[in-house]
């Protein structure tokens, strides 16, 4: 989901834009295709069965179905936003609602990887800011390396000239200026 111009604060570019892991979907994917095969199997095996029990059949094997749709959607409609002023996450199918951490806030940079995860290249990503709180993004692709843009980005900023400094904002509150 590409990030509106809009939404940027002037002189604010997008460093990267990336979805979740592919892993996202693969719980719902497995339990699918588990439960498709095997309803395609007891519809072969029992051939003479009622239109009820064939029913029963259809819906037990549609709910996972929908479930992995649903996952898919929602993993198309997230994105994490790196720009060389903050991090945000969009979310959200028919609510769009997002989150937003100021680089200058940032106190700490965590990626974490099992190595399971570190085979496939996913992890997470905890976000430490100066109030204390900690943002964790799960299922991030490639997060040692996301962890280093962060840190690097936030590293430079704090190098910036107070007086450059000053154009971007210190309050995540902050709404950005909306040039037409």
């Amino acid at each position: 989901m590409a990030i509106s111009r809009r939404v940027l604060y002037e002189g604010e570019e997008v460093l990267l834009d990336i979805r979740p892991h592919w892993v996202y979907l693969i719980g719902p994917l497995l339990v699918t295709l588990v439960v498709v095969a095997l309803a395609v199997t007891l519809d072969i095996a029992f051939v003479h069965t009622s239109v009820p029990a064939h029913w029963v059949e259809g819906i037990a094997a549609a709910i996972p179905c929908a479930w992995l749709v649903a996952r898919f959607v929602r993993w198309r409609k997230t994105s994490l936003i790196v720009t060389n002023v903050r991090v945000i996450e969009r979310f959200g199918v028919f609510n769009h609602r997002g989150l937003q951490i100021l680089l200058a806030d940032i106190n700490r940079v965590d990626a974490g990887q099992t190595p399971l995860r570190k085979l496939v290249g996913t992890g997470r990503l905890a976000i430490e800011v100066g109030d204390g709180g900690v943002y964790e993004f799960g299922d991030v692709r490639k997060p040692v390396a996301l962890q280093r843009v962060i840190i690097r980005r936030a590293a430079r900023l704090h190098r910036m000239p107070v007086e450059r400094q000053q154009d971007w904002p210190t309050d995540p509150g902050h709404t950005p200026r909306v040039t037409w």
